[in-house]
């Protein structure tokens, strides 16, 4: 046999084997497979392409909005230009949503955002509306070598002009409480997604006062108050002065009766929402350690006294909450980013490196009864609610899903998040998606 020949076999035989082993992987990777729907407690409902449409796609990243609805029914959307930091971006909606616009002028201070804005529309018991923005200014390794506290900006005529940011609990005024006390122990606070939830409160007898609660935490480095303890919430208090100039409380601890569960759990992102039958705030939390379902307590004392934080089933679990609830329909809508990961339980494969199991951009559609179920440790009594609605399919790993959230009175839902909703798009994009709920859920 010729030495041409010999080589010749030799070759067949390298290509024959690695097309055996590839074969052999690839069955070991089909069989093993697994998706996020054979995980739900739900039916998956991908929403339609006539609800969706882009609000801002540029060619740099965008990202983590919110949206809000002033009482003249103009929408407002504000979001960075940038992964959680840079110059905020607004746009406004005068058609519910058909079409948005730029927002030429907004506030100087506004562009060194350092943290992902949050809006809210404030109706005070005299019939006043302000208009509340605000963003933390956390640790980053690259621009903001100290935590500062967060930002605050009102408008008191439905958005047409706002207040350049005013800060609290930052640098300055940690260094003044260290030379009124003559002490060096006060910190400023690191603040991440302030305020992520702001809920209105009531007092004794069940009526609602002028004093919201608001929700951050801090971040995992040294630096600002608790430096070293990780995934710490707070709670601060926003009232009005006479001028209508906001006013927040020094923020205290908001789960200190659990703590190691807190750390345990990685709870961040808090989200909360009133159940007006039973008084109830509702409370979700996205659990960052990856170890576990995303997180719910219960307080039926205005947040004073939460119970133990339990996990919350497959259809619920993710990231960055936003609840709203619909009164047409009787439903309560909750989006966020989808992301199931409890060590390899959701790996997508034997062979995949991917730990966790995501669609993007979803919502959860349910009662508050539902929510309720999950109260006591009793899972047969558990209720899941009635779908889980694909809002956008994500295609660059799960970097996505804050959403801005509005349900206006007729039951038309308008909510945006970020994320790669085209599996060519180089940078994640602004998407909006506008329904009823009875277009989806006959």
């Amino acid at each position: 046999m010729s030495k041409l020949n010999k080589k010749n076999k030799v070759v067949v035989g390298i290509v024959v084997s690695v097309f055996l082993i590839g074969l052999i992987l690839l069955n070991i990777h089909l069989f093993t497979l697994q998706s996020v729907k054979q995980f739900m407690e739900v039916p998956i409902i991908r929403l339609n392409s006539e609800y969706t449409s882009i609000v801002d796609k540029q060619n740099k990243y965008l990202g983590h909005p919110d949206m809000v609805l002033t009482d003249d029914n103009t929408l407002f959307t504000f979001y960075p230009s940038g992964h959680g930091k840079g110059a905020i971006i607004g746009k406004v909606s005068k058609d519910g949503g058909e079409s948005w616009q730029d927002i030429e002028q907004l506030p100087v201070s506004w562009e060194k955002s350092q943290e992902t804005p949050c809006v809210y529309n404030i109706h005070k018991t005299d019939g006043t509306s302000i208009l509340v923005l605000t963003s933390g200014s956390p640790y980053w390794s690259d621009i903001n070598l100290m935590p500062d506290g967060f930002n605050c900006a009102v408008s008191l005529d439905n958005g047409k002009t706002w207040s350049e940011f005013e800060n609290w609990y930052g640098q300055e005024w940690a260094e003044n409480k260290n030379k009124e006390n003559n002490t060096d122990i006060y910190a400023a606070y690191d603040a991440i997604v302030a305020m992520s939830s702001l809920t209105q409160l009531k007092d004794e007898k069940g009526n609602l006062i002028d004093k919201w609660m608001g929700t951050f935490h801090r971040g995992t480095s040294e630096f600002g108050m608790d430096g070293g303890e990780s995934y710490v919430n707070y709670k601060t208090y926003l009232t009005f002065d006479e001028d209508n100039n906001a006013v927040w409380s020094e923020p205290e601890r908001l789960f200190d009766s659990y703590r190691e569960l807190e750390e345990k759990y990685g709870m961040c992102e808090i989200e909360i929402i009133r159940n007006p039958k039973d008084d109830c705030l509702i409370l979700f939390a996205r659990a960052n350690n990856r170890q576990s379902n995303s997180v719910v307590c219960y307080s039926f004392d205005e947040g004073f006294k939460w119970s133990q934080p339990k996990e919350l089933p497959n259809c619920l679990t993710g990231d960055r909450h936003k609840a709203e609830y619909d009164a047409v329909s009787g439903k309560v809508l909750i989006s966020f980013r989808q992301y199931l990961s409890n060590n390899d339980k959701f790996k997508q494969s034997a062979l995949s490196p991917q730990m966790y199991l995501s669609e993007g951009w979803v919502a959860w559609i349910g009662t508050f009864e539902d929510l309720m179920s999950f109260e006591d440790d009793d899972k047969s009594n558990d209720s899941y609610g009635d779908a889980v609605v694909i809002l956008g399919k994500n295609y660059n790993k799960a970097d996505c899903g804050y959403s801005g959230v509005v349900v206006k009175e007729d039951g038309t839902i308008i909510m945006d998040s970020y994320g790669y909703f085209s599996p060519t798009t180089r940078y994640p994009y602004i998407m909006q998606a506008k329904f009823k709920i009875a277009d989806i859920i006959k």
